[in-house]
């Protein structure tokens, strides 16, 4: 087995992330030259996780979060950035990202370590994958309120999202008053037993 050459094939294939436009901002017409990529959206999360956990003082295994997130996108090398127009069950989703994240890392010592910690976020059941899985969402608020700021993000385009909330339509349409508010009171709820995030999520909706 050569270690290296394993190294730099993980890297090859995990690097690929830095090209993958996330697929929601070309969806809703972001109007910039440049949109973020998946990579960028795993760098905020990062950023999210240090600066929460030096506010909060976390009883979390940092490390464990960290490398959580810093792989938690893995699947989108091969099977790409699957949104809620995707028409894909969340059942479905996590199967075949089981698989791709397979492919991906399976020339790794480390490869049943990985797919296990891949398979904890997904669970969310621990208090790590919990965390986590609440940073992926609210990066994504705090990017589609960053692009409503800059005037990138139309409320017209945000609002072609709703035919995809189910019973939660109108709740989520009476509550909007832009763009970003569509996503941001769509995934309210994901945060409603956590005193932190639920805080988090109403001062990012504030910004100005």
């Amino acid at each position: 087995m050569n270690k290296n050459k394993n190294i730099i094939a993980f890297y090859m294939q995990a690097a690929k992330l830095k090209n993958k436009i996330r697929t929601g901002w070309i969806e809703v017409d972001i109007k910039k030259e440049r949109l973020e990529s998946v990579a960028e959206h795993i760098y905020g999360c990062l950023i999210l996780a240090i600066a929460i956990d030096s506010e909060y003082k976390l009883d979390l295994d940092m490390y464990k979060v960290l490398k959580m997130l810093t792989l938690h996108e893995l699947e989108e090398i091969l099977m790409g950035d699957l949104t809620i127009r995707s028409n894909v069950t969340s059942d479905e989703k996590i199967k075949k990202g089981k698989k791709c994240v397979h492919e991906v890392v399976k020339g790794l010592m480390d490869a049943k370590e990985i797919e296990a910690l891949l398979d904890e976020f997904n669970a969310r059941i621990t208090k790590e994958a919990l965390f986590c899985y609440h940073i992926d969402k609210i990066e994504c608020d705090l990017q589609a309120k960053t692009y409503d700021l800059e005037g990138a993000f139309s409320y017209e385009k945000a609002k072609e999202d709703l035919e995809f909330f189910g019973d939660r339509r109108k709740e989520v349409e009476d509550k909007s008053k832009c763009a970003s508010d569509v996503w941001i009171e769509y995934d309210k709820p994901k945060f409603s037993n956590d005193v932190i995030f639920e805080s988090l999520i109403n001062e990012v909706q504030k910004l100005k």
